[in-house]
């Protein structure tokens, strides 16, 4: 689906610390990476960008689609779409479209909301 894309770094970024290593554009008038030096790091370019078709695309191959309401679902195809649960819901009601996702065969990629936050094992103890 998508190329291997190489890792954008900062350039130089190696020799300072206080440098982060999100991608900052080269504007310098003799900048080695500017100019595409070979041994310097590759720069952003239009050509990496991924094709049309899989723009947006979850890794699963589906379309990820942000559910609020239970008649919302209704309308997708879980052939082609995946839920997310809107950050917005509370635990009751995100609890019955999840089941409801559940039934209909939809894959949640933000489920299993437990109470207080705590993580549970497979008997119901808290960890």
């Amino acid at each position: 689906m998508r190329k291997n894309l190489p890792e954008f770094n900062r350039p130089n970024y190696w020799t300072r610390s206080k440098l982060s290593d999100a991608w900052r554009r080269p504007k310098g008038i003799d900048h080695k990476v500017r100019h595409s030096y070979k041994g310097y790091p590759p720069s952003v370019k239009i050509g990496y960008r991924t094709p049309k078709k899989y723009r947006g695309i979850h890794p699963s191959g589906l379309l990820p689609v942000r559910v609020q309401t239970i008649e919302e679902l209704s309308l997708l195809d879980p052939k082609t779409n995946c839920v997310i649960l809107s950050a917005s819901l509370g635990r009751k009601k995100a609890t019955e479209i999840e089941s409801a996702a559940n039934e209909k065969g939809f894959v949640i990629l933000n489920g299993h909301r437990e109470e207080g936050g705590e993580e549970k094992d497979e008997e119901g103890s808290k960890k």
